[in-house]
């Protein structure tokens, strides 16, 4: 697995799900060992249900462990300024429409369009990577091509 991108902020949201989902697990585990004790597991709905539970908390956190292994703090990285990189707040302007955005390049660990924090494994956030202010590109959509020109990029903290 590769580096995951994080910001300080990100790093202790992912760190207390992980301990909130250990928590569960031992919690799960025990109530799959209290139904398992009831007898006849084929038809024991309570435990096929807290080991269906058992096993997405499980599988949530081996992708945790796996991502917080090798975690690079975005807040610390000494990138360009100029361009357009993980870290980075860009403005944008779609030509077409006039519109102009604001978004945070992140990690697709942090990604959130509503909060305007895009993934840098997003189309747009591939395309965005290494653009500098004034310069325009196309986003190359399945169904569109859209054309935008940055405005403006700073670091965001």
């Amino acid at each position: 697995m590769g580096q995951t991108y994080l910001t300080r902020e990100g790093l202790k949201k992912l760190q207390e799900e992980h301990k909130q989902l250990q928590s569960q697990k031992w919690a799960l585990t025990e109530e799959v060992s209290k139904a398992a004790a009831m007898g006849d597991l084929r038809e024991n709905a309570e435990y096929h249900a807290a080991r269906e539970r058992l096993q997405h908390v499980s599988t949530r956190l081996a992708d945790l462990d796996g991502k917080l292994q090798d975690v690079l703090i975005i807040d610390d990285l000494n990138l360009n300024p100029l361009e357009a990189r993980v870290g980075s707040r860009v403005e944008l302007l779609d030509e077409q429409t006039k519109e102009t955005f604001e978004y945070h390049l992140v990690g697709p660990e942090e990604a959130d369009p509503r909060e305007g924090k895009i993934s840098i494994a997003s189309p747009l956030g591939k395309a965005l990577l290494g653009k500098r202010a004034k310069e325009r590109f196309n986003l190359m959509l399945p169904r569109a091509i859209v054309p935008y020109k940055v405005l403006a990029v700073s670091r965001f903290e």
